[in-house]
């Protein structure tokens, strides 16, 4: 057939350019740089008076710095509510290059609350419920950051700021026309579907009445326009239905945002970025009750709760209505390779009990798509925390090495086995059988069908899974991608697309994996990635200073415990709060080293406050465990001391250790036998064989004589330090 598809395309991009109309510019709006000092983040509602104060801000002027910020404010009255219509706001400030930071991002407020995120893929604003009324719009503008290298200027320039509506039939046509022309691209021209997708397609279009001359300016001046499009609309969805779409392949697609906690922005950035991410799902949400969105992380659950409260209640009401799920199963989507095995128990620990605490939800599996590696002791660990699934998507991006397998048994070191699934959606930009598969995926024909002939496992399982949205920065999901998850549904040569949670999809496989009788594979060992290898080296003083604290918490914890068994307080929150400043920056880009320098200077801030915590902590301890010590007289010869040695090392062995008595005497163990001891001015130094995390039973005896220590066994342990060894009689 001569140029149809081209034909065809040529129509969709009219079609969606049409369904828009009434447009009318709001700018210039009053505006007020933002003032904010280095290490602040924005939260809240706008300031007052940006109107009073503020100068005009138009199309084609720029907003121009590097982490610059600006309010934006403008009154008016949205257009009046119309029969098969919604009114719209259409928003462009710009753009500077290319990448995850080239574009504007920003946060609209109406009437002072938040309302949508407004950025370079999330343009579109419908006002549902607010027709006809005064209302005032006020956006938190940022430039963004350059993401490394020589910092530099951008320069956004304000092209589009309207507000008209919607045409409804128009913009569903727009998309079902858009989902068949683009899987027309995808199939072959002697697939059984390719000629009824054309006929009925080109039946369609040519209901439609695309008079040139009429003006897009209101509806009346186009209704013949918009009424051979509602026409037109009716003919696509009953060709389509008559050919009766028959598949046993569903692609299961739950939204996402895959929100890096820091990366090429700081970690004040990931504040704001999850409050307008957040907000554009909800608002999202009001227009499509079959949104699902799936949001891990609990670290970007605690920014919001403390940032926008508003919006956190609101997160929690979809929570219960099912619409929002919250899962993931860590406090962050953390290394595997750095973190010690406590701190990967940590990680789950405080992620599944924040997600138990605030929405009532348990955690069903391990959502980790760009971690750089994951130990071979993780399925043990997450079986353990009653975990039985685990997903990735990183581990496409081997460097030479294919898994050849997307769906399979994962087993750890003591024999656990965790079924391991691996989304496969398509890259966007690459061929859809290159190897590399993405997180952020799109809502297009070419990653559904794609998503389905990457998958390796067709034997076992008819289902895939999209996670689907813009991510790394944030952003989420944007509308257009909900109005081609439901056209695509719809269009036969496509398999069935159907909105739901993750962890719906996991118990499918779950299913599918106990009732095949094809044999399904077992990966014994680490999954190692062959890529981002240099992350091990980088950022010394950042690993350095996570293996430090790792240790203290350890330290602290299990004295404090101890002291605790003697009516000693427990200092919960400190520690509590200081590990979560540990488990933050295990994120997999901040202490591999992958983030910007800005990055590593927040961390040596944030690791020296906890450090100076829990130090604080350790010696509230140790006082409550050496006081009688402290404050002990001298005792008369023939009396006994009692001393109870604290081994909080996670090994033993034969240690030097100080004991600060002032009398003469003699030291025995537990069993009575003697201990080696020495007198310094300090008081005691003594040999004693202790265990890792035990505590060791000393009594002094007040003579006048004591063994001294071999001048060799001296030497051999005059390196060792004991900040591990505390005494109280």
């Amino acid at each position: 057939m001569f140029f149809t598809v081209e034909k065809f395309e040529r129509r969709v991009e009219e079609l969606g350019r049409r369904r828009y109309f009434g447009l009318m510019c709001v700018a210039p709006f009053a505006a007020v740089p933002g003032r904010l000092g280095e290490n602040e983040h924005y939260y809240g509602a706008p300031p007052e008076g940006i109107a009073d104060e503020g100068e005009k801000f138009g199309i084609n002027d720029f907003f121009s710095g590097r982490d610059r910020y600006l309010w934006l404010e403008k009154d008016l009255v949205l257009p009046p509510a119309k029969e098969g219509c919604r009114v719209v706001g259409l928003f462009d400030f710009g753009e500077t290059g290319d990448g995850n930071n080239s574009g504007f991002e920003s946060l609209l407020y109406v009437d002072g609350h938040p309302y949508q995120g407004v950025d370079t893929n999330h343009k579109e604003v419908i006002f549902t419920g607010k027709e006809g009324e005064k209302a005032k719009l006020a956006f938190l503008l940022w430039t963004g950051l350059e993401g490394g290298g020589s910092h530099r200027t951008f320069y956004h320039q304000c092209s589009q700021a309207d507000v008209g509506y919607l045409h409804c039939n128009t913009d569903e046509m727009y998309h079902l026309a858009k989902a068949v022309t683009e899987t027309l691209r995808l199939l072959p021209e002697d697939d059984v579907n390719y000629a009824g997708l054309t006929a009925a397609l080109d039946r369609a279009l040519l209901c439609i009445d695309w008079d040139e001359d009429a003006a897009c300016e209101n509806m009346e001046q186009e209704s013949s326009f918009y009424g051979s499009v509602d026409r037109a609309y009716q003919v696509l969805v009953d060709e389509l239905s008559r050919m009766k779409k028959s598949t046993d392949i569903t692609v299961h697609a739950v939204g996402h945002t895959h929100i890096d906690v820091a990366w090429l922005w700081r970690l004040k950035h990931t504040r704001e970025k999850a409050q307008r991410s957040f907000a554009t799902v909800l608002r999202l949400m009001e227009e499509y009750d079959d949104y699902v969105f799936l949001q891990t992380q609990p670290q970007l659950y605690q920014y919001v709760k403390e940032d926008c409260p508003e919006l956190y209640e609101r997160i929690r009401r979809k929570v219960k209505e099912g619409k929002w799920e919250p899962d993931g199963g860590m406090w962050v989507e953390a290394d595997c390779n750095i973190p010690s095995g406590e701190s990967l128990v940590r990680q789950f620990l405080h992620g599944t009990r924040f997600f138990e605490r605030e929405f009532g939800k348990k955690c069903e599996y391990l959502w980790l798509p760009d971690v750089f590696g994951y130990s071979w002791a993780l399925p043990q660990i997450l079986k353990l925390c009653e975990i039985d699934t685990f997903m990735t998507t990183k581990i496409s991006w081997n460097q030479f090495n294919t898994i050849p397998n997307d769906l399979f048994w994962w087993r750890g070191i003591d024999g656990t086995e965790i079924l391991t699934y691996f989304v496969n959606t398509p890259d966007e930009g690459r061929e859809i059988t290159d190897r590399f598969s993405t997180y952020n995926g799109y809502m297009n024909p070419r990653a559904v069908l794609g998503s389905w002939k990457k998958f390796r496992n067709k034997d076992i399982s008819r289902d895939t899974l999209i996670s689907y949205g813009y991510g790394d920065g944030g952003g989420g999901v944007n509308r257009e991608m909900l109005a081609m998850c439901r056209a695509m549904d719809a269009v036969p040569g496509l398999p069935n697309v159907k909105t739901g949670t993750a962890g719906a999809f996991f118990w499918k496989m779950h299913e599918n994996v106990e009732n095949t009788d094809r044999y399904v594979h077992t990966w014994d060992g680490e999954l190692y990635l062959e890529y981002h290898r240099g992350t091990y080296t980088s950022q010394g003083y950042n690993k350095k200073m996570n293996r430090r604290l790792e240790n203290k918490l350890l330290k602290t914890e299990w004295l404090a415990s101890l002291a605790w068994c003697l009516g000693g307080d427990y200092p919960q929150k400190a520690l509590h709060e200081s590990w979560e400043c540990v488990l933050l920056h295990q994120f997999h880009d901040i202490i591999p080293g992958s983030s910007i320098h800005e990055v590593y200077d927040d961390s040596r801030i944030n690791y020296g406050k906890a450090e100076c915590r829990v130090e604080e902590v350790l010696e509230n301890v140790l006082g409550q465990l050496t006081e009688q010590n402290r404050n002990s007289d001298v005792l008369p010869a023939g009396l006994n001391r009692y001393f109870f040695i604290y081994s909080a090392c996670s090994f033993g062995g034969r240690e030097l250790v100080t004991v600060p008595v002032k009398e003469s005497g003699r030291f025995y163990d537990g069993k009575g036998n003697e201990l080696e001891a020495d007198r310094t001015a300090e008081g005691y130094e003594l040999l004693v064989d202790v265990e890792p995390f035990a505590v060791k039973n000393v009594t002094f005896t007040v003579e006048d004589t004591s063994v001294k220590i071999d001048s060799e066994k001296r030497e051999e342990n005059s390196g060792v330090s004991q900040p591990s060894f505390i005494y109280k009689d």
